[in-house]
């Protein structure tokens, strides 16, 4: 491994990985890890990473949440609230009632410290996809509104990818999308039905999207990309 220095970014890491055919980049305790293949070249490297820097600012300011006691964040059709437990110094429980989970952590853990902030956003979307059939009956409101029927609903986990349509027409909706406001998630159903008329991003595809959101797509595109989330992604 070694590094580059970049203006933006401080310290960027770079591993060559023998299995790897593509760039893969992420962030960890606040630093910048690239994977790349062997025989990439530094000035390939940091035209990917200039290419990318918009995408990588706005993960790296996801990194920067923050969680503390008390904290309540607002889900679809439910709210988590992190609390303090005595029981267990290693461990994170879950309280759950009729519409609202408490994450529980450990009594004087650091919620400052990027590892702390990792468990906790590990258990966020722990809850998140056991909440996550509360996205199926809007996810059918929405189909019915269209009149576009896949052959059915899933759940997936995904955390960049928040829905996917299969060539067997099945809609796979991220658990995560609990953490977006509605109007947010329809954008993202509405997105996926569309897939089932053009399965590609043609401009066929999303006049057909810009339809079903009633002429919003491109603001519903912003709000998505600006959309803060509660969990590390």
């Amino acid at each position: 491994m070694y590094y580059i220095d970049d203006k933006e970014f401080g310290k960027v890491f770079i591993a060559v990985r023998g299995n790897m055919r593509n760039i893969t980049m992420r962030w960890k305790g606040g630093s910048l890890y690239i994977n790349v293949p062997p025989g990439t070249s530094r000035g390939y490297i940091e035209k990917v990473l200039n290419e990318l820097r918009p995408k990588l600012r706005l993960s790296m300011d996801q990194n920067d949440i923050s969680y503390h006691i008390g904290q309540e964040i607002g889900c679809y059709g439910f709210k988590i609230v992190i609390g303090e437990q005595t029981k267990f110094r290693d461990k994170i429980i879950f309280s759950k009632g009729e519409n609202e989970v408490t994450v529980g952590v450990p009594q004087g853990l650091d919620l400052g410290d990027h590892s702390s902030k990792e468990w906790v956003s590990r258990a966020l979307k722990t809850v998140a996809q056991s909440q996550a059939y509360r996205l199926l009956p809007l996810a059918q409101q929405v189909s019915e509104r269209t009149g576009v029927k896949p052959s059915r609903f899933e759940i997936g986990r995904g955390l960049r990818k928040l829905g996917h349509c299969t060539p067997k027409r099945v809609v796979q909706l991220s658990a995560n999308l609990v953490f977006l406001p509605a109007v947010l998630i329809e954008y993202i159903i509405c997105h996926e039905l569309a897939h089932l008329t053009h399965m590609n991003h043609s401009s066929q595809f999303h006049a057909l999207v810009n339809q079903y959101v009633n002429g919003q797509e491109k603001a519903l595109e912003r709000e998505l990309k600006s959309f803060s989330w509660p969990v590390i992604r």
